[in-house]
């Protein structure tokens, strides 16, 4: 494991003086400050969508009784998530993992263990490779599931009976509508103003990724080292409004 007593908040301007904030071009184009709301927002939109994707597949471990799909989904989410494999990944090269702090504070992911150094350069293709995977893991495997159990419940109808088969069909629907409404938040609320650029998901502009590595020469370097092409920036933007707080 990485030591992490080493300091890197002076690599990013995401954890110095919020002085430094008040004449930024960047202000509320880009979500580079710790907001715990955002966090919360977020949350609100993750938690429906577990519950209901748990409980899909809680229904197929009593009635099909398989319940290795539930293990495996329980497994893979916390390694991921608790363990250090999302944020080896994808966090590690946030401005927000730059803070002196063992817990991760930031719009997303508030709360994960720090087992690793801030590494300011982009994730690379094998990185974004292991996160695509997990997300479509995520995103499928409860969905998939439950949409199996259903298939099981319609073949043995007369043992199941009606109301389990409209049970876990109204889950499965719930579960659907729930993963859409969380992708959607995810890219009109956070991805397009998120200052982990090099994350597979991220929307941030070009002409604002380039402004906020102009802030940040380290961080500009080693994006450069790793083959990245930082577009020249003719004009100093004006500061105008962005997206809220929600």
């Amino acid at each position: 494991m990485i030591k992490m007593n080493i300091s890197h908040e002076e690599i990013s301007c995401t954890w110095q003086d919020e002085r430094i904030c008040i004449e930024c071009s960047l202000d509320e184009k880009l979500n580079c400050r710790y907001n715990k709301k955002q966090w919360q927002y977020l949350v609100s939109t993750l938690i429906p969508w577990i519950l209901l994707e748990a409980g899909g597949l809680i229904f197929i471990g009593f009635v099909p009784g398989k319940w290795w799909p539930l293990i495996t989904y329980s497994g893979v989410t916390i390694a991921f998530f608790f363990l250090g494999i999302k944020s080896y990944v994808l966090c590690s090269h946030c401005p927000f993992y730059a803070e002196e702090n063992k817990i991760l504070h930031c719009p997303a992911n508030t709360g994960l263990p720090k087992f690793w150094r801030y590494r300011h350069g982009p994730m690379n293709i094998f990185e974004k490779v292991v996160l695509t995977t997990f997300f479509l893991f995520l995103f499928c495997w409860g969905i998939g599931w439950e949409i199996y159990g259903i298939y099981y419940a319609a073949k043995n109808f007369g043992y199941l009976g009606l109301a389990f088969t409209v049970s876990l069909s109204v889950v499965t629907l719930l579960t659907v509508a729930t993963v859409i409404r969380f992708i959607v938040v995810l890219q009109k609320k956070f991805c397009p103003y998120c200052p982990n650029f090099s994350c597979p998901m991220n929307r941030v502009s070009k002409k604002i990724v380039a402004e906020y590595l102009e802030k940040n020469p380290k961080m500009k370097e080693a994006w450069e080292k790793k083959g990245f092409v930082i577009i020249k920036l003719t004009k100093t933007p004006q500061k105008k409004g962005g997206n809220s707080d929600e």
